[in-house]
């Protein structure tokens, strides 16, 4: 994913892409908000509708909704 162009920010709403769907099946079909950035490394803290606590992922798993 070219992060330049999409440019996921905390507060952005998101799916699991193809590649999140294959690593990660259970969460295949799940969709949230990012609600943390790492400036490190390749996390991203983001919130499931329906969830109580965030969970980390790779960026390389997730796209914006609005693709």
């Amino acid at each position: 994913m070219d992060w330049d162009a999409n440019r996921i920010a905390v507060g952005t709403r998101f799916k699991i892409n193809k590649l999140g769907a294959v690593r990660c099946p259970n969460l295949a079909d799940k969709i949230g908000i990012v609600v943390g950035l790492s400036r490190r490394t390749t996390g991203i803290t983001v919130l499931f509708d329906g969830d109580r606590r965030p969970t980390c992922l790779h960026m390389g798993y997730i796209s914006s909704s609005s693709e």
